[in-house]
């Protein structure tokens, strides 16, 4: 009879593969983020860059960078693995200019999906920690950070409306 820990090892191989089969959807999910973040960018009036609801919450520029930050930040350091992501923007440019804004959102996305294209099997199951949290897989933090960005998505819809702007259809697979 076989170990539990034995069998775990002979597993290894099969789950690497599996998580490599899962990565051709999420590749698919993440340029439709892409394509989804840019198009809320792109509807919200270019005076309204610096627009927050309430006092004491993120100006929707900053909501943006908060998105696309944190998705350069596991592209270089989960995917990549880099001690930090490089500057791909001038945060006292575009949290202040929408186009700018847009730009550094377009250029971390090409960023993320270019790590997410190139990442090998061994690569995306390296266990990283990053953000104060215990170590886990590289897919894994590339699909929380997925799972931050539409979270994140969601909370500017308010901006959007309040500035007479209907937020863009956002286009589930399903």
């Amino acid at each position: 009879m076989r170990s539990p820990a034995l069998l775990f090892i002979l597993a290894i191989p099969s789950l690497l593969q599996a998580q490599s089969r899962s990565y051709p959807d999420l590749l698919t999910d993440w340029q439709r983020n892409r394509s989804t973040v840019l198009a809320y960018i792109d509807a919200m009036p270019d005076s309204a860059t610096g627009f927050k609801p309430t006092p004491g919450v993120r100006t929707f520029a900053e909501q943006f960078d908060h998105i696309v930050s944190t998705n350069l930040y596991v592209a270089a350091v989960a995917l990549r693995g880099q001690k930090a992501p490089p500057t791909l923007g001038d945060s006292t440019v575009y949290l202040h200019d929408k186009a700018a804004l847009r730009r550094y959102a377009e250029a971390t996305y090409d960023y993320f999906l270019d790590a997410l294209q190139k990442a090998k099997p061994a690569q995306l199951a390296r266990q990283v920690a990053i953000f104060d949290q215990k170590p886990q897989p590289a897919i894994r933090l590339a699909a929380l950070s997925f799972e931050h960005a539409v979270w994140t998505l969601g909370q500017v819809v308010p901006y959007l409306r309040l500035n007479g702007v209907t937020p863009p259809e956002y286009h589930m697979p399903f």
